[in-house]
């Protein structure tokens, strides 16, 4: 096969069609950006869930009796409770906390924040409450034994808090999947209408190649080329783009959360690594579609 040919004549495509080419660049970008993006928050989501989930606890809040008397878990009631969760392996920690010392670190988590909140906190109106840490915060099944004793008056598990802020952003990455995949989509129509408007305006080329004996294949490369050299600009286009959105954007504008360590940070590697591997899928997406697109136009 002649390859300089083929690298010329794809070469020169682009520039024949050259409002489509640009189209179909600017497409294929967004549509890598959102894959991309898609693919990072699905890594984001699932690093911020182990950065809660190794530190949440259930809070098992106790009646008013045992708030108001009990100042070290030595009641019956107390200790029942307490004896149940610690008798489960699937438990690592039970820490009993007082009425007094729930306020206390009440007033120590929130005094700076939010000042008049804890003025109007009476120091009664804490329950004593015994902390608890699972070894699988996942896994409710420990606290259940202990969810329905008459001496448990509320139950919240932290780790309900979790799933529901990976839901949501789950959705966000559900949203974006659902875009890109539009996205290409359009890509793939405009890929189609590029190589078939190219062969069309080349047909008697074609047939004149054909007919001193070129392969089916290498009538077809330019075109596939074509297709395929805008989709790699258009995802080296999208990589620069999410790398630029993620540096100077969405880095600096969830900064403080961060540092609070709310949200898992992605590295700026992670958009070296997934972006160009979303490309080279898409390049050879492209260049199927292409040939798919030719076999109207060059046949056997």
């Amino acid at each position: 096969m002649n390859y300089a040919f083929v690298v010329r004549e794809g070469l020169k495509g682009l520039g024949r069609n050259i409002t489509m080419t640009v189209a179909l660049v600017i497409t294929t970008a967004l549509s890598l950006v959102l894959v991309g993006a898609g693919i990072m928050i699905s890594q984001a989501t699932s690093e911020t869930k182990d950065l809660y989930l190794d530190r949440v606890e259930v809070m098992v809040e106790l009646d008013e009796d045992i708030s108001a008397t009990d100042t070290d878990c030595s009641s019956t009631a107390c200790r029942e409770v307490r004896d149940t969760l610690q008798a489960d392996d699937r438990v690592e920690q039970v820490t009993f906390r007082s009425r007094e010392q729930s306020y206390e670190r009440f007033v120590e988590l929130f005094q700076d924040t939010e000042p008049e909140l804890v003025r109007e906190t009476a120091p009664d109106a804490l329950p004593a409450a015994l902390h608890v840490r699972l070894n699988d915060p996942t896994d409710p099944a420990p606290i259940d034994a202990v969810r329905d004793m008459p001496q448990v008056a509320v139950v919240t598990d932290q780790a309900d808090t979790v799933r529901e802020a990976a839901g949501t952003m789950d959705t966000f990455r559900n949203v974006a999947f659902l875009v890109a995949a539009a996205q290409a989509l359009a890509a793939l129509f405009l890929i189609a209408n590029m190589v078939q408007l190219a062969a069309y305006n080349r047909r008697e080329q074609i047939a004149i190649m054909r007919m001193v004996g070129a392969s089916r294949w290498f009538t077809q490369a330019p075109f596939v080329l074509e297709a395929a050299v805008s989709v790699l600009v258009g995802g080296i286009i999208g990589t620069l783009a999410a790398w630029l959105s993620k540096r100077y954007v969405v880095d600096p504008m969830l900064s403080d959360l961060y540092a609070a360590q709310l949200i898992a940070r992605v590295p700026d590697s992670a958009v070296w690594i997934i972006m160009p591997v979303v490309t080279f899928v898409a390049v050879a997406l492209g260049a199927v579609a292409a040939q798919v697109a030719l076999r109207s136009y060059v046949r056997k």
